[in-house]
């Protein structure tokens, strides 16, 4: 009976350690967006958008401390284009940043004018690089400078 507790207790032992030993999860923290409005936006920044918003793709620039993050969709024949940013993620060696592109439908009526969509969070400042995710009607965000 004695042998059977101990090589029971052993195999509990060896199993909850191996069970341990497995792969550590990564640390992951949702980063939540400063509340900025557009008119309290720094005078460069507001430029930096300006000069932006034709380009597809995602961008980062630090200023006075807190990091902004711009994802523009370019120039688009008509209204019904959204990007939005829908998370944040401070990994362990990245921020990952999520965005949601959406095209009109065919039948979904649409301001018939050019439009440039674009949207920016702006988070406190951090040294880790930015990695864009797209989701929706788009595969991925080209990085741009």
């Amino acid at each position: 009976m004695f042998k059977k507790t101990l090589l029971m207790f052993l195999l509990v032992t060896v199993l909850l350690f191996a069970y341990g030993c497995g792969e550590a999860e990564e640390t992951v923290e949702v980063v939540t967006p400063v509340d900025i409005e557009d008119e309290e936006l720094p005078k460069e920044i507001k430029a930096w958008i300006e000069s932006s918003r034709d380009q597809f793709g995602g961008r980062a620039r630090v200023h006075d401390g807190l990091l902004y993050i711009l994802i523009t969709y370019g120039e688009k024949p008509t209204g019904g284009y959204v990007v939005e940013i829908e998370e944040i993620k401070k990994q362990e060696e990245t921020l990952v940043v999520t965005v949601e592109f959406t095209e009109p439908g065919e039948d979904e009526m649409v301001t018939q004018a050019i439009t440039y969509p674009y949207d920016l969070a702006v988070v406190e400042e951090t040294d880790l690089p930015v990695e864009f995710v797209a989701t929706g009607d788009e595969d991925t965000v080209p990085v741009l400078d």
